[in-house]
């Protein structure tokens, strides 16, 4: 009987023994779940920095080149072109970028026919892009009326954006459908390459088309021919808008983004055109932030993209908000410091501003700051999909955030220089 109580006791010990092996085992895997679910994968962590970092060189020549065209005499002389870069450079996130983040939902899903897809697309693009282009020319021509400036000029502004929106549909637009489809191809995710290489083109192809065409229009200031035609390049692409319209709505594919579209897209050129206003008053007033506020916008813009487009993607396939996408919204945040200051420190051995100590401290403090409001909304914008009367995050969110972007970025940096100034210190 005592060997059995002795038995029984050694049994109890060892079931004890394995029961606490068994629990400290499961910690040790609970830990390490958790902590893999915060890291991101090697395989996303390779495709995500070289294009962010390409995107910040696109970013800085933008730059540089609205520090240089600010002194041309069309920009001093039509002040609302100002107001007008924004909203084009909108585009970006509006079209290019939404249409990468759509393609790549396609390619998830694996494209039947790709070059029916394209085409809906590209034409639905189009047609966006020059209603876009003709209202931010309203709102900026208003403006100028306002201010008292004559109608040629305004007619310089209005064919300028018309022809400038066009073109730049039609280069990011191409470049997108071929980045998404190469990369689909190379068993790449295009969620990770497509958009951040939008922003890294789009600002400054935008800008330079924008630009130079201004520029070409105004050396014609006093020629007869300028007056028929800004007027004949209005009218054409007036004109072009309701086939290209009728084209996507036949396109099964593009027929969705032709209904849902316009809300988000409008709305994002609303906020775009406030930006333009507020970095008007900024090319006055404090003309050597202007070069720094395309940096700012568009890095930010960049990360958020990549955030919204891998949670679109996701939630379009599998119908749920992947919360572990937690993990590369951290690492997207961890890119903030690195990358910018990687990006002013080859503006100031490009473009040297001699800026004070107090105002780098500000635009780091402000762009930590946009970017992390951006993602907190990127969650919130693809959650409340399922309440938006069936929305498609991937028509919404990017320009809506792009646009959000530009607002934060603006406006924090604008609000933190006249701290600095009030102060004396900048």
């Amino acid at each position: 009987m005592p060997l059995n109580r002795r038995k029984v006791k050694m049994n109890d010990g060892e079931e004890r023994e394995s029961l606490v092996k068994r629990q400290d085992s499961d910690q040790e895997e609970s830990k390490r779940i958790l902590f893999s679910d915060l890291v991101i994968s090697k395989y996303d962590a390779v495709q995500v920095i070289p294009p962010f970092f390409l995107a910040g060189l696109g970013t800085l020549a933008a730059g540089i080149l609205l520090n240089a065209v600010k002194e041309w005499p069309v920009f001093k002389e039509i002040s609302e072109l100002f107001v007008l870069i924004p909203a084009l450079l909108g585009l970006k996130g509006n079209l290019a970028m939404t249409l990468a983040s759509r393609l790549s939902t396609e390619a998830h899903r694996g494209i039947a026919s790709p070059g029916y897809v394209v085409k809906g697309y590209l034409s639905l693009d189009q047609a966006q892009a020059l209603i876009v282009g003709l209202l931010s020319s309203l709102v900026a021509a208003i403006i100028g009326v306002a201010n008292h400036s004559g109608a040629t000029k305004m007619l310089i502004l209005c064919s300028t954006a018309v022809f400038s929106a066009s073109l730049v549909s039609i280069v990011l637009g191409g470049l997108m459908c071929s980045i998404v489809i190469g990369s689909t191809r190379c068993s790449f995710n295009p969620d990770n390459v497509a958009t951040p290489i939008a922003a890294s083109l789009g600002d400054v192809v935008t800008l330079g088309i924008i630009a130079f065409t201004a520029n070409i229009l105004y050396s014609l200031y006093d020629s007869v021919i300028l007056v028929p035609i800004c007027i004949s390049i209005i009218l054409f692409f007036v004109l072009i808008i309701p086939p290209l319209l009728v084209y996507a709505w036949n396109n099964p594919y593009a027929r969705p983004a032709a209904l849902q579209g316009w809300v988000p897209i409008l709305s994002a050129m609303i906020i775009s055109s406030l930006v333009g206003f507020v970095m008007s008053k900024v090319s006055k007033d404090f003309s050597a932030v202007l070069g720094f506020l395309p940096i700012i916008n568009g890095i930010g813009g960049n990360l958020v993209s990549i955030q919204a487009s891998r949670l679109s993607t996701h939630y379009n396939i599998h119908g749920i908000v992947n919360y572990k996408e937690i993990a590369m919204s951290i690492f997207l945040l961890g890119l903030v410091l690195p990358g910018e200051g990687f990006i002013l420190a080859l503006k100031e051995l490009i473009e040297p501003q001699h800026l004070s100590l107090a105002f780098y401290v500000a635009y780091f403090l402000s762009a930590f700051l946009q970017v992390t409001i951006l993602l907190c909304i990127s969650y919130f914008m693809v959650m409340m999909s399922p309440y938006a009367r069936g929305l498609d995050p991937d028509l919404y969110a990017i320009p809506l955030l792009t646009a959000l972007g530009d607002f934060f970025g603006t406006g924090l940096l604008t609000l933190s220089v006249l701290l600095i100034d009030s102060l004396g210190a900048f």
